[in-house]
């Protein structure tokens, strides 16, 4: 096809995209359509971008880059690069169609719907309406939605508030739309957060399935404020959410919502979202309070306690955090200590101890809740001495005495042997028995015997000595032998650590 057919073309695909209105005194009022508020800077660089070269140099990225991470940018390139590549392939006399043909598939092909309404539509329910039939939208987008529909029908300023209270939870996909969580109950974050914020909006457990029902059930009430208050309201909790998610500062504030994650008690984050919004600049209080909180859920966690109970327990705590910020961690910590039900007692000291240090906690917890539990005791083993009191991460758990004990740890042979093997099994799933090693260096600890005369490479004590530089195994490495007794003693040292780490506090007088 010749250079003048190809520019007739052009121009004919551009009247396609572009309207012709010579008075229109606002830029994007020359494009065919206009997009939801959070893609229109994508929008206009993509269509004000010279070439693909250029849209490139705008997002910063390198010549050859296939994307930029950004819907409509990135839907741009995959069409430019596959069109090119079609354009290019030498197929003889069909060459000279394949503009024409491209210029009829976007011609004839690609259709737009119009819905112009009246004053007297509802233009939220008609976009609900629509989008039944199709692709379903997030509740978060129906929220939004909602919302911005609100304040215009109230002579608001909807443009503005969209910019300064929701374009954040757009702009940042890669968080906020993120998938989390596993199997069913994989959502996008921004989902679990509006699921988290309405149910302390509402003082009552929101279900995943139905949060636009409660949304809008909420903004109906007599206490929902004007949808500029909820707008607001939405956009402070999601920056108190994201520092949840990503951490905080204060280290131990940082341990406790490490821990929380590890635990996966999501049930716990709409009390957060109130303790933080309220307790934020008082890092004394709130450290206090989570030292609490993690206390009660390592206990009842180690207990085997239910976690059923903790939907309606962390809704009853948010109208603990109320009143003078002073007073907040003791009221917190009375309610806690006042509960006695199965489903929500805080664990005593001898009830803990009893599970410690008999439980099979290699069997009752999952990798990473043990993991957990074993990291917090060698950071306690450290103390304030120590050159640094960060353990390391993702190490794996070892059994000191083996899971298969037969080949090198004889019986002590004192009763009969059913019984002693019985009792031994029983024990070497104990926390006393367990400890933290690197992958490599698990696997050589294998199944040997805690001491091996005149072996060169000698037996597990000689490894840990060796080799391993976390105060758990230094602490091991100072016994001669390793037996029942042992394991029994080390859990009692081991536990010691943890009632001080995870304490039970006193009720107020």
């Amino acid at each position: 096809m010749k250079l003048e057919e190809d520019s007739r073309y052009h121009k004919a695909i551009g009247k396609l995209i572009r309207n012709q209105h010579p008075l229109s005194t606002e830029e994007y009022e020359s494009y065919k359509i206009w997009p939801t508020n959070a893609d229109r800077d994508d929008y206009q660089t993509v269509m004000e971008s010279d070439d693909r070269a250029a849209l490139l140099k705008a997002y910063g990225v390198r010549s050859d880059a296939k994307a930029v991470g950004r819907n409509i940018p990135d839907g741009y390139l995959f069409f430019h690069d596959a069109i090119s590549e079609w354009l290019a392939e030498n197929d003889g006399a069909e060459k000279d169609k394949k503009i024409p043909a491209l210029y009829s598939a976007i011609r004839d092909n690609v259709r737009l719907v119009v819905i112009d309404l009246d004053e007297k539509d509802d233009a939220q329910l008609i976009f609900e309406t629509l989008n039944a039939r199709g692709t379903p939208l997030l509740s978060a987008d129906l929220v939004k939605n909602s919302l911005l529909s609100e304040i215009q029908d109230n002579g608001g300023d909807a443009e503005k508030a969209y910019q300064k209270y929701w374009q954040a939870f757009d702009k940042d996909a890669p968080f906020w739309r993120a998938e989390i969580g596993r199997g069913h109950a994989r959502r996008a974050r921004i989902e679990i957060f509006l699921q988290h914020a309405l149910t302390l909006l509402t003082g009552d457990d929101v279900s995943a399935a139905h949060l636009y029902a409660a949304y809008r059930d909420f903004s109906l009430g007599a206490h929902a404020g004007s949808p500029e208050d909820r707008i607001k309201t939405i956009r402070r909790y999601g920056v108190i959410y994201r520092e949840i998610v990503e951490g905080h500062e204060n280290p131990r504030i940082k341990t406790f919502l490490d821990r929380l994650k590890v635990m996966d008690i999501g049930t716990a984050y709409p009390f957060l979202l109130k303790l933080f919004d309220v307790l934020g600049s008082r890092v004394d209080l709130l450290a206090e309070v989570l030292s609490d909180m993690e206390s009660f859920l390592i206990r009842r966690m180690v207990c085997r306690l239910s976690t059923r109970g903790y939907n309606r327990l962390f809704v009853d705590l948010i109208a603990e955090v109320d009143g003078a910020p002073d007073q907040i961690p003791q009221k917190i910590r009375d309610s806690l200590l006042s509960r006695t039900a199965e489903f929500d007692r805080w664990p005593s000291d001898e009830e803990f101890k009893k599970a410690w240090v008999n439980n099979p906690l290699y069997e009752n917890l999952t990798r990473p809740r043990l993991r957990l539990i074993l990291e917090a005791m060698e950071a306690a083993l450290r103390g304030d001495f120590a050159e640094t009191k960060d353990v390391p991460k993702n190490l794996t758990v070892e059994h000191v005495m083996p899971q298969t004990w037969q080949a090198n740890w004889p019986l002590p042979g004192k009763t009969s042997e059913a019984e002693e093997t019985l009792h031994r099994n029983e024990l070497i799933h104990t926390i006393g028995n367990l400890s933290l090693l690197n992958e490599k260096l698990n696997p050589v600890q294998s199944n040997k015997a805690w001491v091996v005369e005149g072996d060169p490479d000698g037996g597990k004590r000689e490894a840990l000595e060796d080799h391993s530089v976390l105060y758990l195994n230094k602490r091991l490495c100072e016994h001669d032998s390793w037996n029942e007794a042992k394991i029994k003693e080390r859990s009692g040292d081991l536990f010691e650590n943890a009632k001080k780490i995870w304490n039970l506090p006193s009720a107020a007088s």
